[in-house]
């Protein structure tokens, strides 16, 4: 074991396997940024992460002072060269980073199951910000807000889709583009209800499962039967319909309809007529999943607090965010960790610049040593390479 190993350089060091600099290098600009080019801004993103200090102060002084941390990061970092940087660097060659990454150790992070193997979840959520110092963030009168929509696997409970818009922006706004998967099923609610968006993934052969939004019309042509009494999930399945909308009439699609137990009733859309009445059901109740996973990105990583004020940089660190949370799932699944995921990274960002060798012995601890041996012995993952 390397002595002067602690969990952040761990990380750090399986991020740096990934060859992202060799994205950031297509810029002809990267030549210049020698105080800090694009990979090293990942990697101090992701080690913010990892630190106590919610401002970019404190992580600037940790790379001073830890000499592992600093070493890892091939240096330290002015506050005013990391500031400049956020301001600056391209989001979309971070979201191309990112993208590789996720494509070199997704196949590592702990799946729940094969029920429901391709279904994406999407979903916004809300970062309150100060018009006067972000007014790009237009919300509402006197407040501003950045809205994060993301698409969401829910096998994995990983992001892979992000667009940031101001507060304002309708889920349904053409600016919010994603990209469909053929013989995927995305689960959405009724904010996202658009004739033109619902084409795309038809266009795209995926499908969709989503709310009706109130005052949508439509016509009858067949009723299916629908078992009675209360089903899986305290459900009463109400009605099974296929239905041509007003709007949108050259399309066949189905309407499931169903009760949960406070009485209210909810009305799903879907060109899916392979699965029962109750499945359907079942996987718009799945998109639940994606509220939780906001709540749990909010609580445990830094993107309520944008280290710089533009759109971008918030978006650059929310990418960095994402990946340091496929990291924790992918090591906590690798090195065999018996606790649950919150118990996992609490310890992580506790113990980020504590060496391994000091830590006391328990579970966390031998799942670390059990990363670090495997990547001593290139058997962690296969190095990856970059898609032409």
């Amino acid at each position: 074991m390397q002595e002067s190993s602690t969990v952040l350089t761990l990380l750090l060091r399986v991020l740096k396997r990934v060859p992202v600099q060799a994205i950031f290098d297509r810029d002809p600009y990267e030549s210049r940024r020698t105080a800090l080019k694009g990979s090293k801004l990942l990697w101090l993103l992701v080690a913010f992460q990892m630190l106590k200090s919610p401002f970019m102060r404190g992580l600037v002084k940790a790379t001073q002072e830890n000499q592992p941390l600093q070493q890892a990061v091939e240096g330290p970092v002015a506050l005013n060269t990391l500031s400049n940087a956020m301001a600056h660097r391209s989001v979309e060659q971070m979201i191309e980073a990112w993208m590789l990454i996720l494509h070199s150790y997704g196949a590592w992070v702990e799946r729940l199951g094969k029920k429901f193997a391709r279904i994406a979840l999407i979903d916004a959520s809300l970062i309150r910000l100060s018009l006067a110092a972000y007014g790009w963030a237009e919300y509402r009168q006197k407040t501003g807000a950045a809205k994060m929509h993301a698409v969401l696997e829910w096998a994995r409970g990983i992001p892979e889709q992000l667009v940031l818009t101001p507060g304002k922006v309708h889920d349904a706004n053409r600016v919010i583009q994603m990209v469909w998967k053929a013989g995927w099923t995305s689960v959405q609610d009724r904010g996202y209800v658009c004739f033109r968006r619902l084409a795309e993934m038809l266009a795209a052969g995926a499908h969709f499962v989503v709310r009706l939004k109130h005052g949508m019309q439509w016509t009858i042509l067949e009723r299916r039967l629908v078992p009675a009494g209360p089903q899986p999930g305290r459900i009463r399945l109400t009605s099974d319909w296929t239905v041509r909308l007003a709007g949108w009439p050259e399309l066949l699609l189905r309407i499931v309809s169903y009760q949960l137990p406070d009485g209210r009733l909810v009305r799903v859309l879907t060109d899916r007529f392979d699965l029962s009445a109750l499945s359907i059901a079942r996987l718009y109740k799945e998109r639940w999943n994606i509220e939780n996973w906001w709540k749990w990105i909010k609580a445990m990583l830094k993107i309520k607090e944008p280290l710089g004020e533009s759109q971008d940089a918030l978006q650059t660190q929310i990418v960095a965010a994402f990946v340091t949370d496929l990291l924790w799932r992918a090591f906590k699944k690798f090195g065999g960790f018996t606790g649950s995921l919150y118990e996992f990274v609490t310890r992580c960002q506790e113990m980020s610049l504590v060496r391994i060798t000091d830590l006391a012995q328990g579970v966390f601890r031998r799942a670390l040593v059990m990363i670090l041996k495997q990547l001593n012995q290139l058997q962690l993952l296969p190095q990856p390479t970059l898609s032409p």
